[in-house]
């Protein structure tokens, strides 16, 4: 006890509160009836592991469809498809923009051009297609008309030989 809870005892009773010992040791007995008295209230019991790791399984996948969702996204940012998409560039982006994605056309036919020994039908008419539609685009955007008149009177010169149908799913 404290002292103001003792300020309305006498000096006797101070002095016999002092002499009680300050812990002390239930009975064995008492324990007992103590815990079975808890453990039947529930406070002892285990809880099921089984919902705890439902719980974390779920936690870990939601993280990872949301890290994956937020990686695509970063890995998206900046890339030349991501802006492509948009509309408001400045003039000189659409411009490093145009360099970086005639950069990537040059290093995807490189590749193809490294990979494989003999010339595939298919891939001569995709590079066909897509130096006509930039040759096409420059007419239309009047960037410079001599240079891309004269890319598109070369391939249709050479469209004039035999070619196979392409066929684009």
């Amino acid at each position: 006890m404290t002292e103001q809870e003792t300020d309305h005892l006498t000096a006797r009773e101070r002095r016999l509160f002092e002499q009680l010992p300050r812990e002390s040791a239930p009975p064995a007995a008492e324990a007992e009836r103590l815990v079975a008295a808890l453990r039947s209230e529930g406070f002892f019991r285990r809880r099921a592991a089984v919902p705890r790791l439902a719980f974390q399984l779920a936690a870990a996948i939601a993280l990872l469809v949301i890290g994956g969702v937020i990686g695509a996204r970063l890995e998206r940012r900046g890339s030349l498809e991501e802006l492509l998409d948009r509309d408001n560039l400045a003039v000189s982006e659409r411009v490093l923009l145009l360099q970086r994605a005639g950069s990537a056309y040059v290093r995807a036919a490189h590749a193809y051009a490294s990979a494989t020994a003999t010339a595939d039908s298919t891939a001569v008419e995709v590079a066909s297609q897509v130096l006509r539609g930039a040759a096409g685009a420059l007419v239309k955007s009047n960037l410079n008309s001599t240079v891309s008149s004269g890319i598109v009177n070369v391939l249709q010169a050479a469209d004039r030989g035999p070619r196979q149908p392409l066929i684009w799913y």
